[in-house]
């Protein structure tokens, strides 16, 4: 029901919807959601992570280089790397760090 309840909230969401999605000693899993309009604003990882698209499209962006992520695409973050995410639709996504 996460999922659903992050779908729910896009149409209207102003800022990036987040829930956690499962946790577990040393790794931990979020559920992240876009509203086209929302930009996940820079920010950086301390430790190893990978993004899964689950829903629609985004570009992750890391100083010049714009990575293009479509419907179960996945990238990983690399650690201590400053990035933001543009979504280019409705959009959700998973951050897996462990």
């Amino acid at each position: 029901m996460l999922v659903k309840e992050i779908l729910s909230e896009l149409p209207t969401a102003i800022k990036p919807v987040v829930r956690k999605f499962e946790q577990e000693e040393g790794s931990h899993v979020l559920a992240i959601g876009l509203n086209k309009h929302v930009e996940l604003k820079e920010h950086k990882s301390d430790i190893p992570a990978r993004i899964l698209v689950i829903k629609g499209a985004i570009t992750y962006i890391a100083g010049e280089k714009r990575t293009e992520l479509a419907l179960f695409d996945e990238h990983i973050i690399p650690v201590g790397e400053f990035h933001s995410v543009e979504p280019q639709e409705d959009s959700i996504f998973l951050v897996i760090k462990k």
